[in-house]
């Protein structure tokens, strides 16, 4: 049952009194009471949905369609860069003034708004979806404590970067036949690429993001315990991965930490032949094609290869979703654009427009995702697909434990400390759960 706000009941109530105003007029005026016929015009409401940029461009691409379905509403789409996004979203969310009724989240900061209750539970979500058509990494994504708070969107995932032909002809060099998928033989193809070029193999950054999604979970760590109520990222597992991460630059020199205040943006490095590869999610398929655009054909892409070869996971996933602010005016109403952004059509029209692989599996049969990338060679949506069943959820942590870690990685990477010791530091800092 749809819920009718207030404005829209006095609007229909104001047009029968009317009605009824009239005919008793023209009743007692000697003429024939008038008998209406016709229903009344849906009541008009608004639905407030807020999104990036990127996402923006695909609510404004399905709204008529849902308008369609509903008539009377109007669904308003509001559009917002990244970064003051994310404060506005913050502020407005915890103040409960100007809410909107669809909010797009991130897994960056998503965390801190469910668990201080400024989101919706989506109680409806098991019952109304069918959980088993979603990749399980991207479901997984927004529940908290057995409960699901959010809709996924896409699947973020870092996968590797990496100059085709010179990593080829490492390979052959080393006798090797697939890329590798493990630590070890990864690290020997890195020292060759290194040692024949002269440049580093790939880039790291002291980012927790980048840590976290191609280290500490393919390599059995993660960020918070199965009880959800400790912060377990100074573990066994976690050390070793920080370690491995700190490794690649100091120990076996094969990756560069990079400092964007002091070496500039890495496109130009990578354009120029003077980076090897880089580790981001599969948007970045897009920026280096129009970064260098004439290295066509040199770019190659693969999973992480970080952890043993026997590992269930190869990453981490994040990735946008929809959800319900608490203080939303339209709830039910705001629920039913959610299932009808998650049918299989809206999902493929997602991946057109914002090039994100959708969670939705059920989308992935459209011929879209089997077009090759010019680029890369190779159908990047379908690759990318079937990459992200081996993505596991990222779990959400507060944005004062994603800048805690980011320090433990800095002071890892320079040398000031151990890993356990920076990691043990950032965990007791941590604020509770």
């Amino acid at each position: 049952m749809k819920l009718i706000n207030r404005r829209g009941w006095s609007r229909r109530l104001w047009k029968a009194l009317l009605v009824i105003t009239t005919a008793s007029l023209v009743a007692g005026c000697g003429g024939a009471a008038a008998t209406p016929t016709e229903e009344a015009p849906a009541a008009e409401r608004t639905l407030k949905v807020w999104g990036f940029v990127w996402t923006a461009d695909w609510l404004d691409a399905i709204k008529a369609g849902f308008e369609s379905q509903h008539p009377g509403v109007t669904v308003e789409v509001g559009r917002f860069e990244y970064d003051p996004y994310q404060d506005m979203v913050l502020t407005t969310l915890a103040s409960g003034e100007g809410v909107p009724d669809v909010v797009t989240l991130d897994p960056m900061w998503a965390g801190d708004l469910i668990r201080n209750g400024t989101v919706l539970p989506l109680d409806k979500a098991t019952s109304e979806l069918n959980v088993g058509d979603f990749v399980p990494g991207g479901w997984n994504l927004y529940a908290w404590k057995g409960v699901q708070y959010g809709v996924p969107l896409d699947l973020d995932f870092n996968l590797l970067f990496y100059r085709k032909d010179v990593y080829d002809a490492a390979m052959q060099a080393l006798g090797m036949t697939t890329f590798p998928r493990d630590s070890e033989n990864f690290l020997r193809l890195a020292e060759e690429v290194t040692k024949e070029t002269g440049k580093p193999a790939l880039m790291i950054e002291n980012d927790y993001y980048a840590w976290y999604q191609g280290f500490l979970a393919p390599m059995g760590g993660n960020l918070i315990n199965e009880a959800g109520d400790a912060y377990v990222y100074n573990s066994d597992a976690a050390v070793e991965a920080l370690q491995v991460y700190s490794d690649l630059a100091a120990k076996y020199q094969v990756a560069k930490v990079w400092n964007y205040d002091t070496d500039g943006d890495p496109m130009v490095a990578l354009s120029g032949g003077d980076l090897m590869g880089i580790m981001h999610g599969s948007w970045f398929a897009t920026e280096l094609e129009s970064g260098a655009p004439d290295m066509k054909g040199q770019w190659g892409i693969a999973p992480l290869p970080w952890g043993s070869g026997d590992r269930q996971f190869d990453a981490a996933t994040g990735g946008a979703c929809l959800s319900i602010p608490n203080k939303a005016a339209e709830p039910e109403l705001a629920w039913e654009f959610l299932k009808y952004a998650m049918t299989p059509e809206n999902q493929v029209e997602y991946f057109k427009i914002v090039a994100g692989v959708p969670s939705l599996r059920t989308s992935w049969s459209d011929a879209a995702f089997d077009e090759v990338n010019e680029y890369f060679g190779i159908p990047l949506g379908r690759s990318v697909a079937d990459w992200s069943l081996r993505a596991m959820p990222m779990q959400l942590p507060s944005l004062e434990v994603a800048d805690l870690i980011g320090e433990a990685i800095t002071k890892v990477t320079s040398g000031q400390v151990t890993p356990k010791e920076a990691l043990d530091e950032a965990v007791q800092a941590a604020p509770p759960l």
